[in-house]
């Protein structure tokens, strides 16, 4: 999967795709179809029978992977020879658009209903598969692509400012905003109708993620999450499918490989690090192949070259970790599956906590609760801050509140998207939609390669919304339900921590930062070069001191540094400088970079 594009209106059918937006390397399928007053463009790696055609004549798009579906009782999709536009219209010949309510999906999907004379767009739950639209004169653009949609000549791409100021100070724009005044995001869980004929847009939300803990014992959660994850890896056995498994020295994917069969396992590294042999070993006792994913020198450079054209705001260039292996995966396997999100929702990524910074010794986080009483609270969590090369930076906090709407029943609105209450928003903001991501790992997938994500699946969702805070902060139902699917592979102990999955807590808590704090201050092995680690990640801030590409990036856009009008062009060189004299800017630096490479970012100078 790689994109769609698409225009309403007549004049903007004769609009051509930016094809190369919507192609990761040149060798997708791209079919476009023109009906009525609709045009759209998909962009895909290998053939797909997009558009399928109902009874009715109506066409259905989709873009991600349809599970099955949430009814009386819950239907298998791989149980049949559907493809997902297949399945997506076998539902929507039976429930007419209502199938979103029970699609168990991480898919976007786009329904042209010839006899209403509009378009629908159903997005998931968690709007894993974002979708960007702009209004024009005479129509509308929409797009998986926020660039794709600002290469229309119709689309202004004036900036909006506090979407911008977002994105440079947390890597993400919040909701359905974005950096750009003409650019709006579709919201999650929600089906949105277009009139062909008028332009005119209407949304229907129809899930709204919200905490609902119960007050059940761990065991229960426990005994929940392995008879999903039996049920979900069940559910695909009749899928002829290669599968491979993205593999790390954690728990998670090794999770993933104790309660499923993956002939491959994959693991991205620069040596055979510590963590790299830990892979290695759990995928010998899984009796499964281990491939190494060796990155090359010039990894990063060669991300930065590709990966921003394709961006959407949300994460930075060099998390686009498996660039320059997706043909190599695409031809071994057929779907790549991933631990992705399984720490976010399981393993307290969700509950805001305590960071307590110990000086030269490090960090600890306690497993207590941050009380979210106030919008102060709130910002306290954030913890965000603007780069210096910011041209008159304004109050951070001001911009964040003027997108911050309490309302008289407690709940709130944060940049267009409704939480019931602010510790809500604490609690899900960071992957609610799931574009406030802040990390490109997953939606670079998601342009690379066919991907499977099982901690995204509806039901696994359902199960940590409903988990209480002391189970997501001092206990660890995927280490407890690794050890009761495989002991063997519990006892391996995590790459980084030192310590067995299948220690419980408190003993777990206070050996793993014992271990890290001896591993960091007193003993530790050596890489080859200075920015490779133990861990599958390179040291970014040391990779750009070593190989020096940093100021090539600054003077090749040296002109569009002077020309955009939020950036300070000295401050850029002196931050740079400062970097590579011992300060750590290296989150602001590749966030610049990230800007400064993408096309859409191009095109606001030029214009």
């Amino acid at each position: 999967m790689v994109g769609v594009w698409g225009v309403i209106g007549g004049r903007q059918r004769r609009s051509e795709a930016p094809i190369e937006t919507l192609c990761w390397d040149g060798d997708e399928v791209v079919e476009t179809t023109v009906a009525d007053e609709v045009l759209v463009t998909k962009s895909s790696h290998g053939a797909v029978e997009d558009p399928v055609r109902t009874d009715g004549h109506d066409a259905i798009w989709t873009f991600g992977e349809i599970h099955g579906f949430e009814g009386d009782t819950y239907e298998n999709r791989y149980a049949g020879c559907y493809t997902d536009s297949t399945y997506a219209a076998h539902l929507y010949r039976r429930h007419g658009l209502d199938f979103a309510r029970g699609m168990n999906a991480t898919a976007s999907v786009f329904v042209h209903q010839r006899e209403h004379d509009r378009l629908a767009i159903v997005t998931d739950r968690l709007g894993t598969h974002p979708v960007y639209y702009a209004e024009t004169d005479d129509g509308i653009v929409f797009s998986t692509s926020i660039q794709a949609v600002l290469a229309h000549p119709a689309v202004d791409p004036a900036i909006d400012t506090h979407g911008l100021y977002s994105y440079l100070a947390f890597d993400r724009v919040p909701g359905v905003d974005t950096p750009f005044e003409a650019v709006s995001t579709l919201p999650p869980g929600a089906i949105t109708t277009v009139d062909l004929a008028t332009g005119d847009l209407d949304t229907e939300r129809y899930w709204h993620l919200e905490y609902e803990p119960l007050d059940r014992s761990f065991s229960y959660f426990v005994d929940r999450f392995v008879e999903l994850l039996q049920q979900v890896f069940a559910e695909r056995a009749d899928d002829d499918r290669r599968y491979g498994l993205l593999l790390s020295g954690g728990s998670d994917s090794r999770l993933l490989l104790a309660a499923g069969e993956f002939p491959v396992a994959y693991h991205l590294a620069d040596w055979m690090s510590r963590e790299a042999r830990t892979a290695e070993r759990i995928a010998f006792l899984a009796d499964a192949d281990f491939r190494l994913l060796e990155r090359l020198d010039d990894h990063v450079e060669r991300m930065l070259d590709h990966v921003p054209r394709h961006m959407n705001f949300n994460g930075r260039f060099d998390q686009a970790h498996l660039h320059g292996f997706d043909a190599r995966l695409r031809e071994e396997c057929d779907v790549l599956a991933t631990g992705l999100y399984g720490d976010s929702f399981f393993k307290g990524g969700l509950v805001p906590a305590f960071d307590l910074d110990l000086g030269p010794v490090g960090s600890v986080t306690p497993p207590i609760e941050r009380d979210i009483e106030s919008v102060d609270d709130y910002l306290d969590v954030l913890d965000g801050s603007l780069p210096p090369f910011i041209e008159t930076p304004p109050e951070l906090g001001a911009v964040l509140r003027a997108n911050l709407e309490e309302r008289p029943d407690g709940s709130v609105s944060f940049h267009g998207i409704e939480y019931a209450s602010l510790y809500e928003l604490a609690l899900f903001g960071p992957y609610y939609p799931l574009s406030n991501d802040s990390d490109y790992h997953y939606f670079g997938l998601t342009q690379m390669v066919p991907q499977w994500t099982p901690f995204l699946d509806n039901r696994f969702v359902d199960l940590a919304r409903s988990m209480p805070v002391r189970y997501h902060l001092r206990r660890d139902v995927v280490n407890a339900a690794l050890s009761a699917l495989s002991p063997a592979l519990a006892t391996v102990p995590h790459s980084e921590t030192g310590v067995r999955p299948a220690s419980r807590f408190p003993l777990d808590y206070a050996k793993r930062y014992a271990s890290l704090f001896w591993r960091k201050h007193v003993t530790d092995e050596r890489s080859p070069k200075p920015y490779y680690s133990r861990g599958p990640w390179r040291d970014r801030g040391v990779v750009l001191r070593e190989r020096g590409f940093g100021r090539e990036v600054l003077e090749r856009n040296d002109a569009l540094l002077e020309a955009l009008p939020f950036l300070d062009r000295e401050a850029a060189y002196a931050c740079y400088e400062a970097h590579m004299d011992g300060e750590d800017h290296t989150a602001a630096l590749y966030t610049l970079f990230t800007i400064l490479e993408m096309p859409a970012v191009e095109a606001i100078a030029e214009r």
